[in-house]
């Protein structure tokens, strides 16, 4: 059972996309290599070994943490959904299962991260090295299962109503460091940046507190560390021995846990879609110069925003992502750049709507086969995210100016509404041109399901939207000047891109349609298709 895994895994990894294995392969190597030549500088003196210690618990988190960057994606390349049903016991089947789990891009890369502790241990001879070829080995197995129990724990807690709230933290947590956790490393090398001065404050990389390292060396991430120091230095067999098996006891217990969870998840029977709602007429909303129709579908967006699982993550972590940064900006000399959050407020809605077609699923037949809808519901999409997002990103922008009285304000101002006119009729249009289809609207009831994986057209939209916050502040400079570039820029953006998405609209549903019926985005032409419509369920021809 485990060999015939490892062969459907291998050729999994043969046959499927390569762009994004080969991106994190690479990147992976390249990381990886900046630490080894650390830990070689270490053993001649130019750094100090300390700094290892630090690298490889970074490394360490990277495993704990980065499931939790993206927690409604399976990591596994063999999904569980395959296997339920098989006339297998489950807890066999997990067992043989878990084995595939060491095969991946990940373990790869961290197996040449943790060849640093090789290079460390070498000035100890032959012997140390054998210590640390099995510290590594032993620190590899523990990471491991401590990524995929984190991530196990992740996909079971957002099948809850907490687990939305919890996992929009999390991400929002992970994009904040990652979009402004550099901002307290720029208040430290350039303190005065804010009164255009440009002293840069020259760093050192001399030994760190003998208070941290000793944390450091306590955590599960520092015992292999532990054991290279302790086998390199003739520190006698316990300290070498005692980390190892620490290391390989937790490993094997995170294993066995592991196995359980997946054997109930394979015994477990899918979940079906029940609404929590009744269906009851609602009140129309009334919206100052606009139809009824684009009403209805505004009040629609508003509710699906609120309700459905995918679209509530992604909500609720667009808006914590800025409020977080503004927290960690905050907390350093560069308070100047807060009125900034705006711009960054927009960008973040526009990735998170950036997949709404898709999200929505075969529900888009009824726009098809409704006369005049399709230029009503590009426009509804265009207001909910403009109350959503739009509005309140350029509120920000000025209140914070208002409260910091940022010589930026103007800029920050003038590219929030910029990036909000651009990300609002950008996000309508992207989503047909790159849509990531997955688990169907009707069928998904939490967000740990998978619902399309966007991250292409996440890429795509943000330097567009950047790009747009830049602009008017490129252009206008600092003041007055700039915002109103910003509205003559929204208002030509604004225009003319309803259109596009409307004739796009046309041209690709049937085949936006089909791809979601059959989750398949090769099912997707560009061309406008003869063939009538059908019906998602029955199969019948829908008549215009």
């Amino acid at each position: 059972m485990t060999r015939t895994l490892f062969a459907l895994k291998l050729r999994l990894f043969r046959n499927g996309p390569h762009n994004e294995r080969t991106f994190s392969l690479v990147t992976g190597l390249i990381l990886a290599a900046v630490v080894i030549t650390g830990a070689s500088l270490s053993t001649h003196g130019v750094i100090h070994e300390d700094w290892i210690a630090v690298a490889l618990t970074v490394w360490g988190g990277m495993w704990l943490f980065g499931p939790l960057a993206q927690p409604r994606h399976d990591p596994s390349a063999i999904s569980l959904h395959w296997l339920r049903g098989y006339p297998l016991r489950s807890r066999r089947l997990a067992q043989a299962l878990s084995w595939t789990e060491l095969l991946g891009i990940g373990p790869l890369i961290t197996l040449a991260c943790l060849s640093s502790l090789v290079v460390l241990a070498a000035p100890g001879g032959t012997t140390a090295m054998a210590a640390a070829m099995a510290a590594a080995m032993a620190q590899l197995y523990l990471l491991i299962w401590a990524g995929k129990m984190v991530a196990a724990l992740a996909g079971r807690l957002l099948q809850t109503r907490a687990g939305m709230t919890l996992a929009a933290v999390q991400t929002a947590i992970m994009l904040a460091l990652s979009f402004a956790g550099w901002v307290p490393v720029a208040a430290w090398l350039l303190p005065r940046l804010g009164e255009r001065d440009t002293a840069l404050v020259t760093p050192t990389a001399g030994q760190l507190p003998e208070s941290m390292i000793d944390i450091l060396a306590a955590l599960p991430t520092g015992w292999g560390y532990s054991t290279v120091l302790a086998a390199r230095d003739g520190g006698g067999v316990g300290p070498v021995l005692l980390p190892l098996a620490a290391l390989l006891a937790l490993g094997v217990l995170l294993q066995l846990c592991w196995i359980a969870l997946t054997a109930r998840t394979l015994r477990r029977p899918p979940r079906q879609a029940r609404s929590r709602r009744p269906a009851a007429p609602g009140r129309g909303l009334s919206l100052p110069f606009m139809t009824p129709q684009v009403a209805a579908v505004v009040s629609r967006e508003l509710l699906t925003w609120l309700r459905d699982p995918a679209r509530g993550v992604e909500l609720r972590s667009a808006w914590l992502t800025p409020l977080l940064m503004t927290l960690i900006i905050a907390s350093t000399d560069y308070s100047w750049t807060l009125p900034l959050a705006g711009s960054a407020a927009a960008v973040f809605g526009a990735m998170a709507a950036i997949n709404t077609y898709a999200l929505d699923g075969t529900a888009l037949w009824q726009l098809l086969t409704t006369p005049g809808a399709l230029k009503a519901d590009t426009r509804g999409r265009m207001v909910a995210w403009a109350l959503l997002f739009g509005l309140p990103s350029i509120a920000l922008a000025a209140l914070l100016w208002a409260a910091t009285g940022s010589w930026l304000g103007g800029a920050a101002v003038s590219g929030a509404i910029a990036a909000a006119a651009a990300a609002c009729a950008g996000a309508p249009l992207l989503a047909l041109v790159m849509p990531a289809v997955g688990t169907d609207a009707r069928h998904r009831i939490h967000p740990g399901q998978q619902a399309g994986d966007p991250t292409g057209a996440q890429m795509t939209i943000f330097p567009f939207v950047l790009l747009a916050a830049i602009l008017p502040g490129a252009i206008g400079g600092p003041r007055w000047e700039s915002i109103l570039v910003a509205i003559l820029l929204a208002t030509v953006v604004l225009s003319l891109t309803p259109a596009l998405t409307v004739r796009l609209l046309q041209q690709r549903g049937t085949g936006l349609l089909e791809a979601m019926t059959t989750r398949n985005t090769a099912d997707l032409r560009s061309s406008t298709r003869p063939e009538k419509p059908t019906h998602p369920i029955t199969g019948d021809a829908l008549s215009p």
